[in-house]
C-alpha cells in the first residue's frame, strides 16, 4: 500500500484500531449462542462469511500495526499528549505565540489545514505523554495553540517512527528533516550539534560531520556561535540573527581583545529594542580594534637661568606652546598676540595662495 493509500484511510478507523490495539481486544469475538435448530444453508454461509470478514479484519489490523511499527502510518493525535524531545533544535523564540514566523505558519494551518506531519516515536512508561516529538517541534506548538482555542480542539497529524528509538536516528532524522527544508538559523544548528555533543550521541564534531555530510569546519563554525558569550548573544537581541559569515569576525574580535567587546555587547544590550543585527555586528568589531595611540609630541623646552620661560612642541600638523613659570597671564597674552603677528607675517610670505 502506498503513503497516498495509507493516508486516505479514515481517521476514523485508525483511531479505532489504535485503541483496539492498546486494549488488547483485537480478534476476541464473543460466544456463537447455543441453539438447538440444525443450522439452514444460509446460516452455515453467513457462520463462514462471518469468520472470513473476521480473518480478514484480522489481517488487516496486523498489517496497519507492522506498518506503525516501520514508521509508514500516519495517525491523528493528540497534542497535549506528545511531548518535546530533548534535542530539539528550535530557539524558544521560534516558539513564541508572538513570533513573526510562527503567526505565519499557524494562520497557514488555520487557513490550509495542517499539509506536513511532524514526526514522533511512541513512549513507554510515561504517565503524560504517549509520543515524543523526533521533528515538528513549531508545527506541534501551533497544533496545541490551535487545540486550546477550537470548539472542538485540533488533532495533529502525525507519522509514527518506532525506528527512531535509538537516540542517533533520532538526532540524524531531526537534522535530514530540517537541512532539506534550510529551515534553522546557524545558531539553532549550532545549538543542536552541542547538544549532540553533550548528550554523547557523537563524540567528536568530526563525527557529527561524517554523518550529516558536511566539511567539519561548517560544524566548527555552527558550534562557535552557538557558544558565543552570553552578553555577545544578547547584544544582538535574538541570535537567531548572527549570519553564519560573522562568526570569524565575532571569534577574532573577542581573541583581541575579549573585555572591551564583553563591555559593549552589555551595554548595546542595555538599549532599547530592536537592533539591528549588522550594526550589532560592526559595533561589536570596531569595539576590539586596538585604537591608535597618539602620537608623541617633538618638543623643546627653552630655559632662562634654570627655568622654564617656555615649552613647544609639535604633533603632526599641529604646534603646542605652553609657558612657563616666568611668564605670568598678561604676558603671555602680549607674547600670543606678538607671535600671531609675526607667525601670519612669516608664513604669507612662504604659503602658495
Amino acid at each position: 500500500m502506498s503513503a497516498k493509500d495509507r493516508r486516505s484511510v479514515g481517521d476514523d478507523v485508525l483511531e479505532d484500531l489504535d485503541a483496539a490495539m492498546r486494549a488488547g481486544t483485537i480478534g476476541a469475538v464473543a460466544p456463537v449462542a447455543r441453539t438447538y435448530s440444525t443450522p439452514t444453508k444460509l446460516g452455515h454461509a453467513m457462520i463462514e462469511g462471518a469468520g472470513q470478514t473476521i480473518a480478514r479484519q484480522k489481517d488487516t489490523i496486523e498489517r496497519l500495526e507492522a506498518e506503525r511499527t516501520a514508521g509508514l502510518v500516519v495517525l491523528r493525535l493528540d497534542p497535549r499528549r506528545i511531548r518535546a524531545s530533548e534535542f530539539a533544535n528550535r530557539h524558544e523564540r521560534s516558539l513564541d505565540p508572538t513570533d513573526p514566523a510562527f503567526i505565519e505558519l499557524k494562520d497557514d494551518i488555520s487557513r490550509r489545514g495542517q499539509l506536513d506531519p511532524i514526526r514522533v516515536r511512541p513512549l513507554a512508561g510515561s504517565p503524560d505523554f504517549d509520543y515524543e516529538i523526533v521533528y515538528g517541534h513549531r508545527r506541534h506548538a501551533v497544533a496545541l495553540a490551535l487545540e486550546a482555542e477550537l470548539e472542538g480542539g485540533f488533532a495533529v497529524l502525525s507519522l509514527l517512527d518506532a525506528s527512531a528509538a535509538d537516540a542517533r536516528e533520532h538526532v540524524l532524522k531531526m537534522h535530514s528533516e530540517n537541512f532539506a527544508r534550510s529551515d534553522l538559523s546557524p545558531y539553532e544548528y549550532g545549538q543542536m550539534y552541542a547538544s549532540w555533543l553533550e548528550a554523547g550521541c557523537f563524540e567528536t564534531q568530526a563525527d557529527i560531520a561524517s554523518a550529516v555530510g558536511l566539511d567539519q569546519s561548517v560544524i566548527s563554525t555552527y558550534v562557535r556561535i552557538a557558544t558565543l558569550p552570553d552578553p555577545v548573544l544578547a547584544a544582538f537581541g535574538d541570535p537567531r540573527s548572527i549570519a553564519l559569515r560573522w562568526a570569524r569576525e565575532l571569534g577574532a574580535a573577542l581573541k583581541a581583545d575579549e573585555a572591551r567587546v564583553l563591555a559593549a555587547a552589555a551595554e548595546i544590550a542595555g538599549r532599547p529594542t530592536p537592533r539591528d543585527a549588522s550594526l550589532v555586528l560592526r559595533e561589536l568589531v570596531a569595539s576590539a580594534t586596538p585604537r591608535r595611540e597618539a602620537r608623541a609630541a617633538k618638543t623643546e623646552t627653552v630655559k632662562v637661568r634654570g627655568k622654564t620661560l617656555y615649552t613647544m612642541g609639535q604633533r603632526g600638523n599641529g604646534l603646542v606652546l605652553k609657558f612657563g613659570s616666568l611668564v605670568d597671564k598678561p604676558l603671555a597674552a602680549a607674547a600670543g598676540d606678538e607671535l600671531k603677528e609675526h607667525l601670519t607675517r612669516w608664513l604669507t610670505k612662504r604659503v602658495k595662495p
